[in-house]
């Protein structure tokens, strides 16, 4: 089925179409990661290695606070949207727990680059995580299909800015949805890449979401072995060419493992060794032909 994409999560836009993550039956005490509630439906995992910074780079829209998604998949190698990306020298912190008043860690930007022409950018921080934070593997689930195929995809954790209104570093709600189809070399906001992509039309998926302005850069998880890994990084939301069918797309990461793992073990920060002391030892898929319409990034 074809599509046509509506905007990129981060360009500029009016007011009006700026809003927060929009999830099926949300509330702030399902949604809000820093609700830290006992309600919250993904308590039990370790979200310690997703942050937004709060930037001072000018707004990219209207309504725009100048928060940036930073996911970790190294102790100091980030993740993050190559169009929404924090600056080099700018802060984000990090969060142990769901909880605000937990302990946290800051670090700065220190570089940044994009992966080839694609919307995907990593860096790195000044200072690598504590060893009690969390970093995630890229997926191995790839997708090596030269045409759009639809996917009997995983259910995903989604990431999101959150209806209400929190500090920028607190503004993250969490949500769920299907991966339905995957676009191979699709160019929005500027880069080219493959893409895979979530519609939004199934009632039965369990907190089922939407991107919107500002989402741009989360990432999107799926439990491969039982650990968190992510799949996606936010990129663009469309609808189908039925003009009902809305659908968020992301950057799909495991088609550039390589190039991001090469960048992690150029700038992988190793721990030093410490001094020995006196008596101490060391998918199914199936085809699917889509013809793509207008279109333009989030």
């Amino acid at each position: 089925m074809p599509f046509k994409l509506i905007q990129a999560l981060g360009l500029c836009l009016p007011a009006s179409i700026f809003a927060a993550i929009n999830i099926i039956d949300y509330t702030p005490l399902t949604n809000d990661r820093f609700m830290d509630d006992a309600s919250f439906f993904a308590a039990g995992l370790d979200l310690s290695g997703v942050a937004i910074a709060n930037t001072s780079q000018g707004p990219a829209f209207t309504g725009d606070d100048g928060g940036r998604w930073v996911t970790m998949i190294s102790p100091n190698v980030f993740i993050t949207a190559h169009h929404f990306a924090p600056n080099v020298g700018q802060s984000v912190t990090f969060y142990q727990t769901n909880s605000a008043l937990g302990g946290s860690f800051t670090a700065s930007i220190e570089t940044t680059m994009q992966i080839g022409d694609t919307d995907i950018r990593v860096g790195t921080l000044d200072t690598s995580l504590p060893d009690d934070y969390a970093y995630y593997n890229i997926s191995t689930a790839t997708i090596s299909s030269e045409v759009p195929t639809a996917i009997t995809g995983p259910n995903a954790l989604t990431f999101g800015r959150s209806e209400g209104d929190y500090a920028t570093s607190l503004d993250m709600a969490v949500g769920h949805n299907n991966i339905n189809i995957f676009y191979p070399e699709q160019t929005f906001a500027g880069s080219t890449g493959d893409a895979i992509v979530m519609t939004f039309d199934d009632p039965g998926i369990v907190y089922e979401s939407q991107f919107s302005l500002g989402d741009s850069g989360a990432p999107a998880m799926i439990l491969e072995g039982g650990e968190l890994t992510i799949v996606g990084i936010n990129w663009f939301v469309g609808t189908l060419s039925d003009g009902e069918t809305e659908i968020s797309g992301l950057s799909f990461l495991p088609n550039y493992q390589s190039e991001i793992q090469a960048f992690i073990d150029e700038n992988e920060e190793v721990a030093p060794v410490p001094e020995a002391s006196a008596g101490a030892l060391l998918l199914g898929v199936g085809a699917l032909t889509l013809a793509l319409g207008m279109r333009r990034s989030l």
